[in-house]
Parts: C-alpha cells; sequence; structure tokens
C-alpha cells in the first residue's frame, strides 16, 4: 500500500512539472513574439523607445510630458486591448477598449457608448493585472505606447471571458493624465 501512494505521488509531482516546465515554454514563447514585435516596431520607426519592467515591455510611440507615474500613483488613459497570442495587433485580436475611434475601425457595434469613456487606473489596485501595472509605472501625461507581457503577468491559467488560459496580452495606451 505505501509503495502505490509512493508510485502515485512521483507520478503526480512528475505531471506537476511536466505541466510547470511546459507553461514556462509558452511564457518563453509569448516573450519571444513581444520581442520581435518590438524590433518590428523600431525598424518602422528608430525614434521609439523601450522600456521593461516587471515582465512588461512599454513601446513608446508618442514621448509624454510632465512627471512620471509612480508604483502608487493614477492614470486616466484611453485603451485598446489585444490578445497577443498571434504575435500581433490587429482587429481581429481587439477585445476590448474604451476608444470610440478604435471600436469604429473594429466595426463594433456598441448601443452603450458610455463605454467609452477614459478610465481612471490606479497602480495600487490589487485587481489591476500585473504586467499592466508595471507597464504604466513610468508613463508620462500625453504619452502614446503599446504595453506588452506574457500571460504570467496577465491572467495567467484562469480564462477570462474570450480571452484563452496563459494568453500574452498587448494594450495600446493613451495616456491622459496622471496624478502621483
Amino acid at each position: 500500500m505505501k509503495r502505490t501512494i509512493y508510485i502515485l505521488l512521483a507520478a503526480c509531482i512528475a505531471l506537476a512539472s511536466c505541466t510547470k516546465e511546459s507553461r514556462e515554454l509558452l511564457y518563453a514563447n509569448q516573450e519571444s513574439k513581444i520581442e520581435t514585435f518590438v524590433q518590428n516596431q523600431q525598424k518602422t520607426d528608430p525614434d521609439i523607445r523601450v522600456e521593461h519592467n516587471g515582465g512588461a515591455t512599454r513601446v513608446v510611440i508618442v514621448e509624454g510630458e510632465g512627471v512620471e507615474l509612480t508604483a502608487r500613483g493614477k492614470a486616466t488613459v484611453l485603451f485598446a486591448g489585444y490578445n497577443f497570442t498571434s504575435g500581433s495587433v490587429s482587429n481581429s485580436t481587439l477585445f476590448a477598449t474604451n476608444n470610440a475611434d478604435f471600436a469604429s475601425s473594429a466595426k463594433w457595434a456598441l448601443s452603450d457608448s458610455t463605454v467609452f469613456q477614459p478610465l481612471e487606473l490606479d497602480l495600487t489596485d490589487k485587481d489591476l493585472l500585473p504586467g499592466l501595472r508595471s507597464g504604466l509605472e513610468g508613463v508620462k501625461e500625453g504619452e502614446e505606447c503599446y504595453i506588452l507581457f506574457s500571460g504570467k503577468h496577465a491572467f495567467g491559467k484562469s480564462k477570462i471571458g474570450t480571452i484563452p488560459a496563459n494568453s500574452p496580452l498587448a494594450f495600446r495606451i493613451w495616456v491622459q493624465s496622471v496624478e502621483n
């Protein structure tokens, strides 16, 4: 009986280890796709700036002005969120936005126009995605950027709405204001 328990325990440990290893491999592949996206952005516009922080990559398209957002601050933003599993951002991978222009270009027909309001994000909010929190730290008012991160820094093993578990995400952000 003890031998059977030990064998089952060893099998469970081995299975968990394989699952963890495959998930880490998945995240490494996602981070590679993020790096390829960043390199392509830099080829298109060599003036963009890239910041890495806490598992997130921020690609600054338009520089902002003023004070940088600190880890305890708030930012008011417009955004477009993308499932980055394919390694690209497009209308077909857009899952959420509060930017009316992006919703229109994606041919989203929404009857509730109240969703097109700037969103205040508090970096101390424990429910804010870790990748988004890390990526927003340091933004300035007027900045336009992409924030990209692997599933490890997104929803992890949880499926949320149309976003599969362990999915990498990309957000295009337009910073309206910063408050520290």
